[in-house]
């Protein structure tokens, strides 16, 4: 009896530990020049993004203590962060308030001591490199897989990919004009561009692909562009959300993913990344559902 009751002790703290929030932190992408950009905050149950939006014309804190505690959310000001950097962590420290150029506007970001493996590039690069995560309070961040386009893992995925990339497009099709006809362009299968992965059953992909066209005279030239997320579950592999957009061969209006880490939060698991193109870049988590996923910060970083 005494054993049972133990037992069952145990599965009651066990329960309540499980059902405890986790501690609230706030994330930041982390510029190659050292400025951390934070863009969500988690307040321990659900994520916000409390930090402003880019503006041209904003007044810069002086310092730490003068940044608005409306900004930071419930983890309030952070001077010390957790920077995740190729799936190493190391310590940075907040030197003061700064703002910083991101395509044609500006937005305030943190100074602070990160050295970089490599010197960043002028700030008129855009959209500007980010060397990883940062993370404060710290708190752990799993990697997500860059795959080859040509890894042999993606192969059975081919026909899933194929489907969903023709739902998709003839999607688009009915509300745009398509360059090429339906029969012609569902002849080729669209090729992988670049891949990035988490788990292992069920495991997620992120799948960048495309299909290009050319006018019979050659003068012409249009890209179909897909991006889209595929689960494994066992040997089954589902295509849960694809969207595919026409764009000039320059890709122009393309949106390309740079993955920062997955977190897992009170039974959720949260997949955390940039999404960016020629003139536009934003910040996003994505909660990785069952049957969908769900980003719930979609947030603007600057654009033009």
């Amino acid at each position: 009896m005494r054993l049972v009751a133990a037992a069952a002790l145990l599965f009651a703290l066990a329960a309540a530990a499980a059902d405890q929030p986790a501690a609230a932190f706030v994330v930041g992408a982390l510029r190659r020049d050292g400025a951390v950009v934070p863009f969500a905050a988690f307040d321990g149950k659900h994520w916000s993004s409390p930090w402003p939006l880019p503006r041209l014309e904003r007044p810069i804190p002086i310092n730490l203590n003068s940044i608005p505690k409306s900004w930071w959310g419930k983890a309030g000001p952070r001077e010390t962060w957790q920077a995740w950097i190729d799936g190493a962590a190391q310590t940075l420290q907040v030197r003061q308030p700064d703002w910083v150029a991101v395509h044609c506007t500006r937005q305030v970001a943190l100074r602070t001591d990160y050295h970089p493996a490599e010197p960043p590039p002028p700030p008129t690069a855009q959209p500007f490199p980010k060397d990883g995560l940062a993370v404060s309070p710290p708190h752990a961040l799993e990697p997500i897989a860059i795959l080859s386009p040509g890894a042999t893992e993606l192969l059975p995925l081919g026909p899933t990919l194929y489907d969903a990339f023709n739902d998709a497009e003839r999607e688009t099709a009915s509300r745009y004009s398509d360059p090429m006809p339906q029969k012609q362009r569902e002849k080729y299968d669209p090729g992988i561009e670049a891949a990035y992965a988490y788990g292992t059953d069920p495991r997620t992909y992120y799948v960048e692909s495309s299909r290009a066209y050319r006018s019979p005279g050659g003068d012409g030239c249009a890209i179909a562009f897909g991006t889209g997320w595929i689960v494994k579950r066992g040997e089954t592999y589902t295509a849960v959300a694809t969207t595919v957009d026409i764009v000039p061969c320059d890709r122009y209006g393309a949106t390309y993913m740079l993955p920062f880490g997955v977190m897992t939060l009170n039974g959720h698991t949260y997949w955390l990344a940039q999404f960016s193109g020629w003139a536009h870049e934003r910040f996003v988590v994505v909660d990785l559902k069952p049957k969908e996923v769900e980003a719930v910060v979609n947030v603007w970083g600057g654009g033009c």
